[in-house]
């Protein structure tokens, strides 16, 4: 039963959202169709920023019950004040989680309208993230209406890895309506389907048609969280930004402009953009540095027996599901060809996690990792200095293919 609370909470405070996101970021809300009272719906977007519930939601006239990542439920008084007021449903992003699915299902029952980001992550590079074929069947399954919401611009407003927003255009709307007649004369492939083509979003290219400036303080500052392979030496984590430079120790040096693309500052860069060759965006980055991860990491400059990836000053975490955390060590975080190792440096037990033992890894907000071993155990690795918790996951699943002897490619991010 949904409660008269969320009603009044949601009537209360959709004003003050409206004006606050349209002060901080320039959004502009679409009014959503009219839905009747107590006539349920799904509602599915696109992802690009922490603050996406609140876009969505501004359209609405009823409360909208989002599916959340756990780790919201596991900040104390923080967390219960946010199941009292709006009652989001927790989901634990590194495991399948049936208990989220349930929940789904009663919230629809009993009339009430769930939001959804059926990537289950923010874009990383600026296009729509991998949605599961599974989504295609839930939706069936629900048999209720369906709203599809596109969020355009959000990208370049808030990039996932950015330390700071910026202001340019960012619109929401509802893009395409399902009615339930509609519904259940599709099968679950034709609503996959439509729900990718609704909901894909490609940040650069529609960027390079609008050509709208997005301002901001120091706009280059936390790239290196996505972008970690120099396309000059191909070192990895060797890249840092400041101001509006990224760069590399090797001499490399691009500007982020306003416009959300990279400007050649040091000769090869230079020589790249005249031989067609540069990167200029993030997502072209991107690209390139998945398709070049194989050949650095089993190549023959690369040592058989080191660490591919490390970073110091780290936290190790065991997570309850949205419940509790429990910090177990500080230390060094190591990746090595067949394990993830955590070295503490505070006196506690080196933590050892065979890469064939860990069952799930993602990302969850700008680059805390959190990975899920064989035997439902969910840890996390959290870091206050800003590094990449993106190469970690781009590596694990090249090394596990390896291990698997399976096709190298990242099948799902």
């Amino acid at each position: 039963m949904i409660k008269r609370r969320y009603n009044f909470v949601f009537t209360v405070m959709r004003p003050f959202f409206r004006l606050y996101t349209r002060l901080a970021y320039a959004f502009q809300a679409l009014p959503a169709p009219v839905l009747a009272e107590g006539e349920p719906a799904l509602i599915l977007s696109n992802h690009n920023a922490a603050v996406d519930p609140f876009f969505v939601a501004i359209s609405f006239k009823r409360p909208i019950f989002f599916v959340a990542s756990d780790h919201i439920f596991r900040l104390g008084l923080v967390s219960r004040v946010i199941r009292y007021l709006v009652a989001p449903i927790p989901i634990v992003k590194s495991q399948m989680d049936l208990r989220t699915l349930r929940q789904i299902r009663e919230t629809i029952r009993d009339g009430g309208l769930v939001g959804l980001f059926p990537e289950g992550n923010r874009s990383f590079h600026g296009r729509t993230m991998f949605i599961p074929p599974s989504t295609g069947k839930l939706v069936k399954q629900l048999g209720c209406t369906v709203l599809l919401y596109r969020l355009d611009g959000g990208y370049l407003t808030s990039p996932r890895w950015a330390l700071h927003r910026r202001k340019g255009f960012l619109q929401g709307q509802v893009v395409r309506r399902i009615d339930p007649p509609e519904l259940a004369s599709l099968t679950p492939e034709a609503i996959y389907q439509i729900m990718k083509e609704a909901l894909d979003v490609d940040a650069f290219a529609w960027q390079r048609q609008k050509l709208i400036p997005y301002k901001g303080r120091h706009l280059a500052e936390g790239l290196e969280r996505t972008l970690f392979v120099c396309p000059k030496c191909h070192s990895l984590a060797t890249l840092t930004s400041r101001n509006d430079r990224f760069s590399c120790a090797c001499g490399l040096s691009v500007r982020y402009t306003t416009l959300g693309f990279f400007a050649p500052c040091d000769a090869w860069s230079q020589q790249q953009e005249a031989n067609g060759t540069f990167l200029d965006s993030v997502s072209a980055w991107d690209t390139w540095q998945r398709s070049a991860l194989p050949d650095i990491l089993f190549g023959p400059g690369f040592p058989a027996e080191g660490i591919c990836l490390q970073d110091s000053q780290q936290q190790l975490v065991s997570s309850e599901r949205a419940s509790r955390s429990h910090v177990l060590a500080s230390g060094q975080l190591q990746l090595f060809r067949d394990r993830l190792v955590f070295d503490s440096t505070d006196g506690q037990p080196k933590h050892e996690f065979p890469v064939l033992s860990i069952s799930r890894m993602i990302v969850h907000g700008p680059q805390t990792l959190q990975f899920t071993t064989r035997d439902n155990q969910v840890w996390e690795v959290r870091s206050k200095a800003v590094r990449s918790a993106y190469k970690y996951l781009l590596v694990f699943h090249l090394l596990q293919q390896h291990l698997k002897g399976e096709p190298y490619g990242f099948f799902g991010i």
